[in-house]
C-alpha cells in the first residue's frame, strides 16, 4: 500500500488537469481493491501483525532480524520461528517478497530507473534485485515494466 501511495503520488504531480486527477484517482481505487482482494484478510497473532507493519515501513532501509525483533520485543529466534509459523515463508523471504511488490508498482507507474529502484528498496546491487525479481516474477524487471505498460497503452 506504501509502494502504490507513493507512486500515486508521483504520477498526481504530473497531473496537470482536474480530468487527470479524476481519472487517476479512480485508477488508484481499483488497483487499492484489487490489491486489497487478492491479499485477503490474515490473521496473525499481534507480535506478527506487527512485524509486518515495521516492514511495510522500512522496505527502502536495511531490514535485519534483529531489528525486527527489537521493534516488536521479542527475541529473533522466537520471531524467526513464529514468523514462519504464522506465515508460512522465513522472516527474509517475506521481506524480499514485498520489496519485490513495491518494485513492480514503481516499475509501472513511475519512471524510476532499474538502479533506482533497487537503490531505494535496498537492494545491494541491481543485479541482485534483478535475480531476486526474476525469482519472484519470472521475468527480469525491465521485461515487466515493457509488459505491464503495454498493457497500461491497449
Amino acid at each position: 500500500a506504501y509502494a502504490m501511495s507513493d507512486s500515486y503520488i508521483l504520477r498526481g504531480e504530473e497531473c496537470t488537469s482536474s480530468a487527470e486527477i479524476d481519472a487517476l484517482y479512480d485508477l488508484a481505487f481499483k488497483e487499492f481493491t484489487k490489491a486489497v482482494s487478492e491479499k485477503g484478510v490474515r490473521h496473525y497473532r499481534a507480535q506478527i501483525d506487527a512485524a509486518i507493519r515495521y516492514i511495510a515501513l522500512h522496505l527502502h532501509e536495511k531490514i535485519t532480524l534483529e531489528a525486527v525483533a527489537e521493534a516488536v520485543k521479542i527475541s529473533p529466534c522466537h520471531l524467526s520461528r513464529i514468523f514462519k509459523q504464522d506465515t508460512g515463508i522465513s522472516l527474509v523471504d517475506f521481506v524480499q517478497q514485498e520489496r519485490i511488490e513495491a518494485a513492480k508498482h514503481m516499475l509501472i507507474y513511475s519512471d524510476f530507473t532499474m538502479a533506482a529502484i533497487s537503490q531505494y528498496l535496498y537492494f545491494s546491487t541491481q543485479s541482485y534485485f534483478i535475480r531476486i525479481f526474476k525469482k519472484y516474477v519470472g521475468m527480469t524487471p525491465g521485461q515487466y515494466r515493457m509488459h505491464y505498460r503495454e498493457e497500461d497503452e491497449w
